[in-house]
């Protein structure tokens, strides 16, 4: 005969037993919880101090350089000034790198607060088109804007979507050695899609895995620009996916170009 379990209720004692060990796991499950918490606290710290220290120091020798330049420090040879400049170049792409991990890690941990309002999406993408024409034509690249016209209203943080636009656009600059970089935007079915064309080195299917991830850095990417941090693309996903929208790249494989994609709702 089967036995029911309703006729056969749990001992005082068995519900004790079975009360301490769920108390037992439930007191070390929050210590892990703490465990974790902290370690990442610890991470936050230590990356803003290291990175605060590398911008600074990186800052300082910016400006003897600058100032070098500018005759702060009186004449100077002309190869000193030739290794002034470089050494000027050298620091701002410190900065800018270290300025990119540093986002990277208060989007990652969520403290950045972001000012959702009504923004032109055109109007921002448009501006950083314009800033990067003469960065784009230094290369000796075109760069083309495809945009048609119309109302490409989201909601958002205009510093942020720009930062977005502007990491997708430097990405395509660094990998592209020739040819042509293409900006469109397109509107329908509630929402804004804007795509960065390039006529890059391409992705392959083993770098197309680490695309959008933390430090996720491929092996051609890393081969073309050294001074990769795999930082840059995980930001945009950040921001984007904050503002409800998507990021993600097509690419027909190395050396045939990529496309670079970013996806929000539309406001009415």
């Amino acid at each position: 005969m089967a036995n029911n379990d309703d006729n056969n209720p749990i001992s005082p004692e068995e519900y004790k037993n079975v009360t301490e060990k769920m108390y037992t796991q439930n007191l070390e499950l929050a210590r892990l919880y703490k465990q974790v918490d902290t370690l990442n606290k610890q991470r936050e710290s230590l990356v803003h101090l290291v990175t605060h220290k590398v911008k600074g120091a990186f800052t300082r020798s910016k400006y003897i350089f600058a100032g070098m330049l500018d005759g702060t420090f009186g004449d100077i040879s002309p190869q000193i000034k030739k290794n002034a400049k470089l050494g000027l170049e050298s620091d701002n792409v410190g900065i800018q790198t270290v300025d990119l991990v540093l986002n990277a890690a208060n989007l990652s941990s969520g403290t950045v607060k972001y000012e959702m309002k009504p923004v032109d999406f055109r109007e921002i993408i448009t501006k950083t088109f314009a800033e990067k024409k003469v960065q784009v034509e230094a290369k000796g690249l075109v760069m083309e804007n495809k945009m048609e016209d119309g109302v490409y209203d989201v909601s958002g943080d205009a510093f942020w979507l720009k930062e977005a636009i502007n990491n997708l656009i430097d990405n395509s600059i660094k990998y592209t050695r020739a040819g042509k970089i293409s900006l469109d935007l397109k509107d329908g079915n509630g929402k804004v899609r804007f795509s960065v064309k390039d006529t890059g080195i391409g992705i392959t299917d083993e770098d197309k895995k680490l695309l959008f991830t933390e430090g996720g850095r491929g092996k051609d990417s890393v081969r073309i620009n050294v001074d990769s941090t795999g930082y840059g693309l995980y930001s945009v996903k950040l921001i984007i996916e904050a503002h409800k929208g998507r990021v993600w790249a097509d690419s027909e494989g190395e050396n045939k170009g990529s496309t670079f994609y970013i996806e929000l709702p539309a406001t009415a």
